[in-house]
């Protein structure tokens, strides 16, 4: 230990942490430490252990063996629940709220209040929940419903949650993946908060630059495996890199390639609900990048095109013809595909294979010719050419999706689009939750469509450097309007963010 450690408060200690389902062994020996003021990242690609690690912390499963001590005593916490009881809270980067419900319920939901009476006692919830919302400075209304909230209005009451059960562990994971930056820097600031109460945070970002920003100290895993603990500053980004995915990442991005072409899609004058007289082109051989905050009503761009949303008013050109697509499926048929930003609830069917999942954009051309059903062969043939394509980390394609871990799913949802063979592809936030490793093989294969198949692609993303590496071209959104379009050669941040501001 060095000396700089002697002085530190250890709240919880986990040493060579083993987990095993059936023979597949998830965790090979992973240590963690958090401390009292303490931010603490966890590093690794997906796939990494990072959530299994984090399941086993907060009581979803049961170590195979090794140690798990929390303030000196040994830590077995029985379910989630438990755990939040013991003081040990989590914060999931797929939010677990009850929507309809208000943000008061949710925030006490299996820890009411209750008079001596036995009813809940909604005044003194309320005075509770104001004033922590007073101290992290956040202004919601909680009698508020949890769908009429943003991601990161949620995300906040989650931790005025965790603050409310008195949770000495917080941990979060991916907090800040679906946060525009002016959020994100709202969420460090309750973060700061935080620590100054002693609170310890386990972070989890593939956001490397993040972490000098918000975290004091940083572990590192591996295939299962602990590789170490670090200060923040001792290691560059690139030696970050290298400890995480074993080998050398000198370029995240592929080399711009050149010479958009013609244009193949048009929308001029869209209107409804979200939107407010909206008009751009797509070319082939390029990457569109759209930018904004959050609420920037992007993604209801796109779902509106598609069919999701109504149209009140629009023009459509697709390939020299007027069009309307009615529905997700029509856009496909006409090979206009939109991948979605919520893999879990809208991109795949969780409980069923991979195999399934890539078949399900092209069962078309997979049935037997004049005949209504599907070809057995055929499906195999086709979701192995992706499933090698996309360099999904698996046994084979007969694994069940859910038990992938993000990004690998997001490989899939890719494998699926892809597998429909498209004229356009629109991807909506396409690295969202993946680890820097999978992100270039995600940003290879974007590439490869560009350069191969003579479409047009579009990046909605929330990374900024994201849009600026991929990217030849960018609209930036505001409030449901196209506020400007950046050539590469203007293509910086300052300049994206005066016109998403």
């Amino acid at each position: 230990m060095k000396k700089a450690d002697m002085n530190l408060n250890k709240i919880l200690s986990l040493n060579n942490v083993i987990k095993k389902f059936g023979d597949v062994v998830a965790l090979k020996g992973v240590s963690l430490n958090s401390y009292k003021g303490i931010c603490m990242a966890v590093l690794g690609e997906n796939g990494a252990g990072k959530s299994t690690l984090m399941n086993i912390i907060s009581g979803v499963y049961k170590k195979t063996s090794g140690e798990m001590f929390f303030e000196k005593k040994e830590w077995d916490p029985k379910n989630t629940k438990h755990a939040e009881k013991l003081g040990v809270a989590i914060i999931h980067q797929e939010l677990n709220t009850v929507n309809e419900m208000t943000v008061l319920d949710n925030v006490f939901l299996g820890s009411e209040i209750k008079t001596k009476l036995g009813t809940i006692n909604y005044k003194k919830e309320l005075k509770i929940l104001n004033e922590v919302l007073i101290e992290i400075e956040i202004n919601i209304d909680p009698m508020k419903e949890m769908n009429r909230l943003s991601v990161a209005e949620q995300q906040m009451i989650e931790i005025a949650k965790a603050i409310i059960r008195d949770a000495k562990v917080i941990i979060m994971d991916e907090p800040t993946s679906s946060l525009s930056n002016k959020e994100t820097l709202k969420l460090f600031e309750v973060i700061k908060k935080m620590k100054a109460q002693n609170k310890s945070i386990i972070y989890i970002s593939h956001r490397l630059q993040e972490i000098p920003v918000v975290c004091e100290r940083m572990t590192i895993i591996r295939d299962g495996t602990f590789i170490g603990e670090y200060l923040v500053g001792e290691l560059s980004e690139d030696e970050i890199i290298a400890k995480m995915v074993g080998r050398s990442i000198t370029e995240k991005f592929p080399q711009k390639i050149k010479k958009a072409g013609e244009k193949i899609f048009e929308v001029k004058h869209l209107r409804n609900d979200f939107l407010k007289n909206v008009s751009f082109e797509i070319k082939s051989n390029e990457i569109l990048g759209f930018a904004g905050l959050v609420g920037a009503k992007r993604t209801e761009l796109f779902k509106t095109i598609i069919g999701l949303y109504p149209k009140i008013n629009m023009e459509m050109n697709y390939l020299g013809k007027e069009v309307n697509f009615k529905s997700p499926n029509h856009a496909i048929r006409q090979n206009f595909y939109y991948v979605t930003e919520d893999r879990k609830l809208e991109g795949l069917h969780l409980n069923e294979s991979i195999k399934f999942n890539i078949s399900l954009s092209s069962i078309d051309k997979l049935k037997v010719k004049f005949l209504r059903f599907i070809s057995g062969m055929k499906e195999i043939k086709n979701s192995e050419f992706y499933f090698q394509k996309t360099l999904i980390k698996a046994p084979d394609i007969d694994r069940v999706a859910g038990n992938l871990s993000g990004g690998n799913q997001q490989k899939v949802l890719i494998a699926k689009a892809l597998s429909a063979n498209p004229k356009i592809i629109v991807f909506d936030e396409p690295t969202r939750g993946v680890d820097v490793g999978a992100r270039r093989e995600i940003y290879d294969l974007i590439y490869e469509f560009k350069k191969n198949n003579n479409g047009g692609i579009v990046v909605i993303s929330n990374d900024l450097p994201e849009i600026i590496g991929l990217c030849d071209r960018v609209l930036v959104m505001k409030n449901g309007i196209i506020t400007k379009e950046i050539l590469e050669a203007e293509m910086n941040q300052e300049t994206i963010l005066r016109y998403a501001i």
